[in-house]
């Protein structure tokens, strides 16, 4: 029941993530590409099942993929961010992590917990620019800009979120 009650939960998440998306942020920031449907990978739960993760993170990045119509990029880079996540998480926090049943983001050092986001951001923007870039055929001399300024920028919403989720929460 507790299985059933969170997958529909995340599943709700992520249209509702989806729709800010695609509906607010697409159409604010038209220059500067932001895209915090990335949060999603940093909230989930750490010790639930990896493989509906997968396909949870693989369903945002194909329901971005479908409303922006572009082929794929996003499902691909969300589902690497996924995959990769647990590893960034034990390089910046170490193996101790596993042994706590309650881990959450939100007890980590800021230090560390800004390493990671960028981290698993930049390498969110990195893969998700190299194809779209592959996608386009021609390389653009902003690429690295592009990539480093928009995980920048992410990063500082994420942040932001973490801080206010925190104060809320205490």
């Amino acid at each position: 029941m507790n299985f059933l009650k969170n997958f529909f939960l995340s599943i709700f998440s992520i249209f509702l993530i989806c729709l800010i998306q695609v509906s607010i942020l697409n159409s604010i920031f038209l220059g500067w590409y932001t895209y915090m449907y990335i949060i999603f990978i940093l909230i989930y739960s750490y010790y639930g099942n990896q493989l509906v993760f997968l396909f949870l993170s693989f369903m945002i990045g194909w329901i971005i993929d479908h409303c922006m119509n572009s082929g794929g990029i996003h499902a691909f880079s969300t589902t690497l961010s996924a995959f990769l996540r647990l590893k960034f998480l034990q390089f910046f926090e170490g193996k101790n992590f596993l042994q706590k049943s309650n881990f959450s983001i939100y007890e980590l050092p800021f230090i560390r917990k800004f390493l990671y986001i960028f981290s698993l951001i930049l390498t969110h923007h990195f893969s998700l620019f190299i194809l779209e870039i592959l996608k386009l055929s021609y390389f653009r001399k902003i690429f690295l800009l592009k990539i480093i300024f928009s995980s920048i920028f992410t990063t500082i919403l994420c942040i932001i979120y973490f801080f206010f989720r925190r104060k809320i929460k205490h």
